[in-house]
């Protein structure tokens, strides 16, 4: 912040603002960031008897960049006493209780600054900030498009739209703002990191890590912007790179928390507990991150199976650190802990702390209600007689399977040890049905609730543009089948069998009290399906919906199925997966029994069992429910009649 008060704004012949040798000399300093000696003279003009606006307003600022709060505010009053309508003390002083909290008064002063002086444009920013942070949107996109019209090729003004536009879902007209922002200053490092945040939030990774690549080589010191970057890149399955920024932004400074956190949960995700003890032990005795390090050894404990010795290290976690940490170490905290009390017969402690494990703040931008409409889109479909008309079959290289089920219904493990055969490639969680749904809805103007309406010319493109992007994911091209595993992807069989009518499905299923239990105590990305699992009954309520669904297509979609049930595959291994293998036309391979090391070999599983399915096959997950009973009392409506369905 500049003081004011330069001849060109003052003109002379306004005697109130006559600018004296002192007052010039103080001013210099004080924009020549001086502020000490400005200070000296500014308060020897004050003890003269001088009651000059300028003065109190500037030596406020001075105050106020030394966090001297309250001086600072006597000044800003003493300058407004001294000259009414002075519209910069006004502007400092409603600034000044913005940042304090003292959002009304904030709103009073930069109130009165616009009836004073209506095209300020920094009070308008300010009042933006004001109205974002006190969460009234309505008000603060109408000051920020007030901002656009004062300063249309302001470039911070773009990006702040973009930005504002980004969190409101706007994305289309968000990106048009931010992309100005860069064409009027393209090393504008701020717009750059707003369009990989909007980059990330539709699925293009690429885009978010070229952008936070360019915010990063503008400015260099961004911290944050190596993990947000490192994080971009796990999703790519970039793991070293990844590591290497978390690295670097502890090289830069070394004791960033958040980077910490990031290379330790990154090591603990991709099951490197080698790498995880060997960091652990390097960070002993440095108290900058004693939480983070008793976090981490808790987990691994865990992960050993020393159970008493991870609470122990859990429960000396401080409190007070846990409110002022980022949300994934918040979230991760909870988590660990839920899984460690559970591990120690604590099951109310453990329910308890899975709870707050889903108060994940990005819940608040995702509509859970949104998902069912989606999967009730799908359904309507099967009203229409042109769905069932027969269309072309297809054929291409590799057999394209389709991995289904529910979230926690041990996908995952059939997944890891389907992989572990020479001829079978796993494509794990990519969206590329999402891509399609997006191809149908916005290019070929088409709605899910009727995709009976595309034609072959139309399926034919949607087919392509699938099977060269999972070809693309895949990492045995030469495999003789391709599985597309994405448990969700069970409520869009009518678009699957619309486009692959001959697909293969494989079902997986598990009791469906244990998958409940299981997604609840997950600490999942949110979205919009996920919205759908933060709680026992929510859960439910979802399986219900969701199973009703896979019934209904399972009876009118002619689909060439297999069902797989976890508690099989547990308890009969070589006999379960045999049946899996004959329905792919394959023979039995002395690597499926291997399939722990083809899971450790993995740089990166996609999913929450990224921990289990590196065990051997465990049963103490069977029934597991029975120790939250208690809690599930007005679920069994939802999931009771699922029980006898799958003969449980």
């Amino acid at each position: 912040m500049k003081g004011f008060g330069s001849k060109k704004e003052f003109p002379k012949k306004n005697t109130l603002f006559n600018v004296n040798k002192t007052f010039d000399k103080a001013l210099k300093l004080q924009n020549q960031g001086n502020f000490s000696e400005a200070k000296v003279h500014y308060e020897s003009l004050i003890k003269r008897g001088l009651l000059d606006p300028r003065v109190f307003t500037n030596l406020g600022v001075i105050f106020q960049q030394e966090k001297q709060y309250q001086k600072s505010i006597e000044l800003y009053k003493k300058s407004i006493s001294a000259f009414p309508k002075s519209h910069e003390a006004y502007s400092n002083l409603g600034s000044l209780l913005l940042n304090m909290g003292q959002y009304d008064l904030a709103e009073d002063y930069l109130n009165k600054v616009i009836s004073f002086k209506s095209d300020f444009l920094m009070a308008y920013q300010n009042l933006f900030n004001l109205y974002l942070q006190t969460k009234q949107q309505d008000k603060a996109e109408k000051t920020i498009f007030k901002c656009l019209k004062l300063a249309p090729n302001n470039h911070f003004i773009n990006s702040n739209l973009g930005r504002f536009l980004l969190e409101k879902g706007d994305l289309y007209k968000s990106r048009k703002y931010l992309e100005k922002a860069i064409n009027l200053k393209p090393d504008f490092w701020i717009a750059y990191n707003n369009l990989a945040t909007l980059d990330a939030t539709i699925g293009n990774l690429s885009g978010a890590e070229f952008n936070l690549q360019k915010a990063i080589f503008l400015n260099p010191a961004y911290l944050e912007g190596y993990v947000k970057l490192g994080e971009i890149k796990i999703d790519l399955n970039k793991v070293k790179e990844a590591e290497s920024l978390f690295l670097k932004s502890l090289e830069i400074d070394k004791d960033y928390a958040y980077g910490y956190s990031s290379l330790f949960r990154i090591y603990e995700k991709t099951n490197n507990l080698k790498k995880l003890k060997e960091a652990l032990k390097f960070q002993q005795g440095n108290d900058k991150i004693k939480n983070e390090i008793l976090l981490y050894e808790s987990r691994v404990s865990y992960r050993e199976k020393k159970y008493t010795k991870a609470k122990e290290s859990i429960d000396k976690i401080s409190l007070d650190w846990l409110k002022n940490v980022d949300d994934n170490t918040k979230i991760n905290f909870w988590s660990f802990k839920g899984f460690i009390e559970d591990k120690s017969k604590n099951f109310e402690n453990a329910y308890y702390a899975f709870t707050k494990s889903q108060l994940n703040l990005k819940y608040a931008k995702c509509d859970k209600n949104h998902f069912k409409n989606y999967i009730k889109d799908y359904e309507k479909n099967l009203n229409n007689k042109n769905f069932f008309a027969k269309r072309d079959s297809f054929s291409v290289k590799n057999k394209i399977v389709f991995l289904l089920g529910f979230p926690r219904s041990g996908t995952t493990l059939l997944d890891t040890v389907l992989r572990s055969h020479p001829e079978i490639d796993v494509v794990e969680e990519k969206p590329i049905i999402n891509s399609l749904e997006n191809i149908i809805k916005n290019q070929f103007k088409i709605g899910l609730d009727e995709i009976y309406n595309l034609n072959e010319e139309q399926v034919n493109k949607l087919r392509k543009f699938y099977l060269t992007n999972i070809l693309n994911y895949s990492e045995k091209k030469n495999s003789q089948v391709l599985i597309d595993k994405f448990p969700f992807q069970t409520v869009c069989l009518p678009l699957i069998n619309f486009i692959f009518p001959e697909a293969k499905i494989i079902f997986t299923h598990r009791h469906p009290y244990d998958t409940v239990l299981s997604c609840f105590q997950q600490a999942f990305e949110p979205n919009n399906a996920m919205a759908n699992l933060r709680s026992l009954k929510e859960s439910s309520e979802i399986y219900d919906l969701s199973m009703r669904m896979w019934v209904k297509y399972k009876k009118n979609l002619g689909l060439n199925l297999t069902m797989s049930k976890y508690e099989s595959l547990i308890k009969n291994f070589d006999i379960h997966t045999k049946k899996i293998l004959n329905f792919l036309d394959l023979e039995w391979d002395v690597n499926i029994r291997d399939y722990r090391n083809t899971a450790l070999n993995r740089e990166k599983i996609n999913t929450p069992s990224s921990s289990q399915v590196v065990q051997p096959l465990y049963k103490t997950s069977i029934s597991k429910w029975e120790n939250y009973k208690n809690y599930f009392n007005d679920c069994h409506v939802f999931l009771e009649k699922w029980v006898k369905y799958f003969d449980y």
